[in-house]
């Protein structure tokens, strides 16, 4: 039945490169006003600039929440990375000085 048993795997080089991505997102996103602000003089009609001011005030109520949950998951994918680091070495101790013997 060795055969049949489910394997945990956890792509360590996925996930690290995951944490990053989700800061990135999180800094891009959380320029998205700034952005807008730079071209009202270039947009003219003002119902255009009051529609992206608008959206742009409801972004940030949303955004508190989105930029909390992408910290949440990235936080998260360090500390997996960083746990499973720590077991590799342990275990890799633990197998050296016990001379990897009776196994």
């Amino acid at each position: 039945m060795a055969g049949s048993e489910e394997r945990l795997a956890i792509p360590l080089a996925e996930l690290s490169e995951f944490a990053p991505q989700l800061r990135s997102v999180q800094e891009y996103m959380n320029r998205t006003g700034n952005t807008f602000d730079q071209y009202t003089d270039a947009l003219g009609d003002n119902r255009v600039v009051d529609a992206l001011d608008s959206f742009v005030d409801g972004w940030k109520d949303g955004r508190e929440d989105i930029s909390q949950q992408l910290t949440g998951l990235a936080e998260m994918a360090d500390t997996v990375i960083t746990t499973v680091n720590d077991f590799e070495v342990e275990l890799t101790r633990s197998l050296t000085e016990g001379g990897g013997e009776g196994g």
